[in-house]
Order: structure tokens, then C-alpha cells, then sequence
């Protein structure tokens, strides 16, 4: 994100009289202002961010606003819409930074702080669409492309994302952050050694980034280098207690090494460190259903659905074990919820057609399994399942 500071431009100057016996000037009225704006300023940064400590979220938003009302440094808001977007309130901040997009229209950086309130909401089209205003602003700002690469590969356009993260840095190859999405663009791919080779450039312009340890310690991770890999995620520690993804990457690590009492203690720390996570609550629900601890799996994928943005993968876990624990209603709920936010999605189809079979809505039931059917790939070994249920409602 940006760092710079708005300008604040100040038409003219006052003059004080100097006083009739001698002395230095009286400050102007001009130069008071601008100091009590600083002092309040101060104070209700100081304020905004002991609500933040202390868990209170509006309070925090009211006076990271009442502070930006006082001295409109762009700095403040950026902070308070990272504020919002790790307290899990993703669309706040885009309200509170697209108030700032439409207001100044020729500031580049309202453009890169509005897009990445919708990439953190997985909005790529809109992200898309205002990553591409950025750049027509300047065809050479590497923040614009950074944000069109991103946008495009929650699109799925992938190869279109890695070329756009590639401009970026090649505009600006010491930039730490572009190599870590062009690595991130890169890992989900499965372009794993391409990917390692990013991070550790964003390693050499910022060796001391949390971030780029646990990046290059996911990618050593699946590269079975796993003991380099342990090594990073606890540098990444060491710099950052409080890193929410590095204990979530340690995790996903020791429950590669078989060694689940110990993922679940690193994922444990995820959700504590960073609650508003919702792939962190899905990853715990995953170790807690690999043990067969279905309560608390439903639990932790309850929070992962819950938060904004939730996350899709949790909805079709949680509707499959409430489909197993014959909790038909609550499951009905949550599949209808998933598919409103991605009928695309062909597992929450095959789940809600369990559903309505077990409720004897028979024709309902056909419709998802053969919906299913159109959505899912040729090779799901879910596919024999479904067409099994179908031919048997069928008869009924």
C-alpha cells in the first residue's frame, strides 16, 4: 500500500502585528489551527488505537474518522481501513475507502486503497475495473498493474494475472510486496520453484518482512524441503509474534508430517491471532475433522462461513457434516447460502441433494444431483454417487 501524505496546500499567508514593546511575533491564527488540528490529530489516533487493543471496533472507526476529519493525511486512512479489514469488517472498508475514491478522483492512491478492499472482499471484477481506471491515470504505475494482476487471477484469468504481476515488477523490481503476489500468483498455480525464486527476491528487498518468511516457507513446504521450510515460519515468528499466517502455514506443515496434535496447536494460535480469518477457521475445522471431532470441526466452520468475506470451501464442509449428523433444516440454510454466493460451486449442489432426498422433496433432489451432474469435472468420483441417488429417486 501506499505511504505518502497528501499535500496540504494553504492559500496565502497572515501576518501577525508585531507588539508594541518588542518581543518575538504572536503565532498566527493560521499556525494555532494547524496545531491544535495536529494535537487533536494525535489524541484521537491515541484513541482509535486503544480501541483497536482493546477489541472495540466502532469506537476505533469513529475515531480513526474523527482523526482523518482533523488532519486528512492519507496514512490515517489507510490505517483505518487496515484497521477494518483485519477486525473482519472487509465491507466497511470498502465503504470507507470508495468515500475517499469518489471524492478525489485524481489521487492514485484512493484507486490502489479502494482496490484492495475489493480483492480482500474477492470482488475481482470491480477490482479489475478500478485497477484499470488506476493505470489509465499512468500507464507506468506498478501499483495499478499489481492490483489488475490479483483481480485477474480471483477471475481465473491466470495467465492474464501473472503477465500484469510481472509488470509491476519489472516497473519496480525492488518492491517487495509485488514479488510476493507475483509468488503467490505463481504458487497457485503450481509453479512452485518459480514462486520460491519471488519470495526470496522479496526477501532480498526486505529481509526483514514476517510476510516473505512464511511465503517462502509455504513455498519450501511444498516443495518437501520441510525442514528449511520450519526454518523460515519460525524466522517469521521470531520477527512477528503475533503473525496470524505464519502459525496457520505451520500448521498446514505439521499436518503434512502426520503430526496433528501439534497442527492443531499451530492453528489454534492461528485463530487466536488472527480470529477474523476465515481460511483459518476452515484449516482448524479440517484438523478437527480429520480426528473425527465433528462438533468442533461444525464449530470452526460455523466461524469460517460467519466472517466477512467467509470462506466457500467451509460451506460445503459444514453442509456435509450437518447432512451426516441429519441436521437437515440448519444444512438446507447454509447450502442455499453457498450457492446464492457461488452457483458455480458443484459440491454444495450434490449436499443439497442429500437434503432434500432425506426430506423426501424428491423432485428438489433430482434438480441438485443433476445440477451437480453439469458442474462437476468429468473424473469427481462424486459423479457415480449422484447418478445412483437419481435413478433411485426416480422409482420413488
Amino acid at each position: 500500500m501506499f505511504r505518502r501524505l497528501l499535500g496540504v496546500c494553504v492559500a496565502g499567508a497572515l501576518f501577525a502585528t508585531a507588539p508594541a514593546c518588542g518581543g518575538a511575533d504572536k503565532p498566527t491564527k493560521s499556525a494555532k489551527d494547524k496545531k491544535k488540528k495536529k494535537n487533536d490529530k494525535r489524541s484521537l489516533l491515541a484513541e482509535a488505537r486503544d480501541h483497536a487493543e482493546s477489541g472495540d471496533t466502532d469506537s476505533a472507526d469513529e475515531a480513526y474518522a474523527a482523526a482523518f476529519e482533523a488532519d486528512s493525511e492519507f496514512d490515517i486512512l489507510e490505517e483505518r481501513v487496515d484497521f477494518l479489514i483485519h477486525a473482519g469488517r472487509a465491507s466497511r472498508a470498502q465503504d470507507v475507502a470508495k468515500e475517499y475514491y469518489d471524492k478525489k478522483a485524481t489521487d492514485p492512491q484512493g484507486y490502489g486503497l479502494y482496490a484492495e478492499t475489493l480483492l480482500v472482499g474477492n470482488k475481482g471484477q470491480e477490482a479489475l475495473e478500478v485497477a484499470d481506471q488506476l493505470i489509465s491515470l499512468n500507464e507506468d504505475d506498478p501499483v495499478g498493474y499489481e492490483k489488475r494482476g490479483r483481480a485477474l487471477m480471483i477471475l481465473e484469468k491466470n495467465q492474464e494475472g501473472v503477465d500484469a504481476l510481472r509488470k509491476a515488477t519489472q516497473l519496480d523490481p525492488k518492491n517487495a510486496t509485488f514479488h510476493m503476489a507475483l509468488g503467490t500468483a505463481l504458487h497457485k498455480l503450481g509453479e512452485i520453484n518459480e514462486a520460491a525464486l519471488e519470495f526470496r527476491a522479496a526477501l532480498k528487498s526486505a529481509p526483514d518482512d514476517a510476510e516473505a518468511h512464511v511465503l517462502l516457507g509455504m513455498a519450501l513446504r511444498d516443495q518437501n524441503e520441510l525442514d528449511e521450510s520450519r526454518q523460515y515460519l519460525d524466522k517469521a515468528l521470531e520477527l512477528d509474534r503475533n503473525n496470524g499466517r505464519a502459525y496457520f502455514e505451520l500448521g498446514i506443515l505439521l499436518n503434512k508430517q502426520g503430526k496433528q496434535a501439534d497442527a492443531e496447536v499451530a492453528l489454534s494460535k492461528a485463530v487466536q491471532k488472527s480470529p477474523n480469518e476465515s481460511v483459518f477457521w476452515y484449516a482448524y475445522g479440517e484438523i478437527y475433522r480429520l480426528q473425527e471431532r465433528f462438533d468442533e470441526a461444525i464449530n470452526a466452520y460455523r466461524k469460517a462461513v460467519e466472517l466477512d468475506p467467509p470462506f466457500p470451501k467451509a460451506i460445503a464442509k459444514l453442509g456435509l457434516l450437518l447432512v451426516e449428523r441429519k441436521q437437515f433444516d440448519e444444512a438446507e440454510t447454509f447450502l442455499i447460502q453457498g450457492i446464492r454466493k457461488d452457483n458455480r460451486n458443484a459440491v454444495n449442489y450434490l449436499h443439497l441433494g442429500a437434503v432434500y432426498a432425506a426430506k423426501k422433496k424428491y423432485r428438489l433432489a433430482i434438480e441438485n444431483f443433476q445440477k451437480f451432474l453439469d458442474l462437476a469435472p468429468k473424473n469427481d468420483p462424486d459423479r457415480g454417487r449422484a447418478k445412483d441417488a437419481i435413478n433411485e429417486l426416480k422409482r420413488r
